[in-house]
């Protein structure tokens, strides 16, 4: 991810020693695009005006929980309006790099827009004709450090809200700093109560009236039952 975040690439330069011709390569390593995707859609409610999580919302509640004066004693809000704008504003100027294609020129933030928003999210093909000239690879190339640079400003602001959690002006949940926010276990394996009816046997409605106690036993009857009127052995 720091490879990312810096655009770190490789330029390799190759030199005819008889005819003095030149020719330049690039390359740089990419991780795979689903795992990029499921990293984008975990920040990407930070970067969305309509989310209550949005940057510029969660910036500003912090002046009305901890109050203006004591925030300005601890940090400069201005400031961290600014990082954040610096890495999501798509108008302004490159962040790393710009390609000029022959429709025009783009920069590396639109081509990291349109691959979140056009290729994963929306399925939308390109408008600007700078962009069509380019293909998914391209615009998952500049996506990529955009979205490092992105998860950059998640992990610092985290930072600075548990410096203001640590020192007592900001009071949270506790549950909100243990939660799991992301699936670890893959395996299910818990105990559950079963039941099985004929096909076709409506299902009651949930929450039903009395829970299962209330269903039909004449309908509704254990895996086990069935099993061992079948001539089978229920383990």
């Amino acid at each position: 991810m720091s490879k990312l975040h810096s655009g770190e690439f490789t330029l390799l330069v190759t030199v005819d020693r008889k005819t003095g011709d030149e020719t330049h390569r690039i390359q740089a390593e990419y991780p795979p695009e689903e795992a990029l995707e499921s990293l984008a859609s975990r920040v990407r409610p930070l970067i969305l005006r309509k989310e209550p999580i949005y940057y510029e919302k969660a910036l500003n509640a912090l002046e009305e929980v901890v109050g203006a004066d004591t925030l300005s004693d601890e940090i400069d809000l201005a400031w961290w309006h600014d990082y954040w704008r610096q890495v999501i504003d798509a108008n302004l100027a490159a962040q790393a790099y710009w390609v000029e294609t022959p429709s025009g020129s783009v920069t590396d933030r639109k081509l990291m827009y349109a691959w979140l928003y056009g290729d994963v999210i929306h399925a939308q093909s390109p408008t600007a004709p700078a962009i069509r000239d380019l293909d998914i690879d391209h615009r998952y190339y500049a996506a990529a450090p955009g979205i490092a640079r992105i998860c950059d400003r998640v992990i610092y602001t985290q930072i600075m809200m548990k410096g203001l959690i640590d020192s007592g002006l900001l009071v949270v949940d506790p549950e909100v700093l243990t939660s799991n926010v992301a699936v670890t276990t893959t395996r299910l394996d818990e105990p559950v109560r079963a039941f099985t009816a004929p096909i076709g046997t409506p299902v009651p409605g949930h929450p039903s009236p009395g829970g299962l106690a209330a269903l039909d036993p004449a309908v509704w009857r254990s895996p086990g039952e069935d099993i061992c009127e079948l001539g089978g052995t229920a383990d």
